[in-house]
């Protein structure tokens, strides 16, 4: 049976490829089984997959609502746009929970011809590197050429900065996305030696596998969370289920000015997220 990709392309139903997603998840082999029976008396030739994929999320929340948060990942990615500022803080709190000294710049640095934003700075091993971080709106959008193109203008550009006193010295340049980047992108990177993470590159590290393989789940996977809720804890760089877990229900309430009571739901929905990911 044929199925429709956002792109438009048909494929033939790879039920193997949906269970093992559903798996993933930290769900049973009984639920997944029982999501895939329920599917199929819907399923028809001609489906799209964003169809079975709200299919397969409304049947994981009725069995498991932590369960469909994890399910929901990429969506949850789009929910920190759309500015694409929160993706920064959210990528910066990522490297920090991988050991590095990361943070979303807010000043201009001043590069040998004109000065730039910078998205997020991150430090290692006495290293420091230049980050762009490529939100996306769209699953069906792609971080291309022209865009590898000009991160790496930028950087030249501080470097040569850095080489005459006007700003600090970037031993790397990183291109970090939640969607995909072209052909020609890629061609172009790893010729000049850009760090490339996008949802499905590099295989060893991609941007979904830095996320799942220690839990770094955003806030917004969370469909309970207001935007205004969204909002405070961003600016308090809480946008990571783990650390939001990690504060006290009281200061939680201070910090993004809702009542303890509802502290305490969002902390114990975290602590959810973060138990289906530890059993699965």
């Amino acid at each position: 049976m044929q199925i429709v990709k956002s792109s438009g392309q048909r494929v033939e139903f790879d039920e193997r490829k949906l269970k093992s997603s559903i798996l993933h998840t930290g769900a049973s082999l009984e639920i997944a089984e029982s999501i895939i029976v329920d599917l199929r008396k819907r399923l028809h030739s001609g489906m799209s997959t964003s169809q079975i994929y709200k299919i397969v999320f409304d049947e994981l929340k009725k069995r498991q609502k932590c369960l469909a948060c994890r399910y929901d990942l990429r969506s949850a990615l789009l929910r920190l746009g759309p500015a694409g500022y929160k993706f920064e803080k959210y990528v910066a709190s990522i490297l920090n929970a991988y050991g590095y000294e990361a943070y979303a710049p807010q000043e201009e640095y001043e590069g040998a011809c004109v000065s730039h934003e910078v998205d997020v700075i991150a430090q290692k091993d006495k290293r420091m590197i230049f980050i762009e971080a490529k939100f996306r709106n769209d699953f069906r959008d792609v971080v291309n050429l022209k865009d590898a193109l000009a991160t790496w203008a930028r950087f030249i550009d501080l470097v040569d900065g850095s080489a005459v006193g006007k700003c600090p010295h970037f031993d790397e340049v990183w291109i970090v996305t939640n969607a995909l980047f072209t052909d020609s992108a890629l061609e172009y990177g790893v010729c000049k030696g850009i760090h490339m993470i996008g949802w499905n590159v590099p295989k060893e590290r991609t941007f979904a596998k830095m996320v799942d393989h220690i839990g770094l789940y955003p806030v917004t996977v969370l469909n309970e969370i207001s935007s205004i809720e969204l909002e405070k804890l961003s600016f308090n760089n809480l946008l990571l289920c783990r650390d939001v877990s990690r504060v006290e229900s009281e200061e939680l309430a201070k910090k993004i000015d809702v009542s303890e009571r509802r502290a305490i739901e969002i902390i114990q929905m975290c602590n959810d997220v973060i138990e289906i990911l530890h059993n699965a």
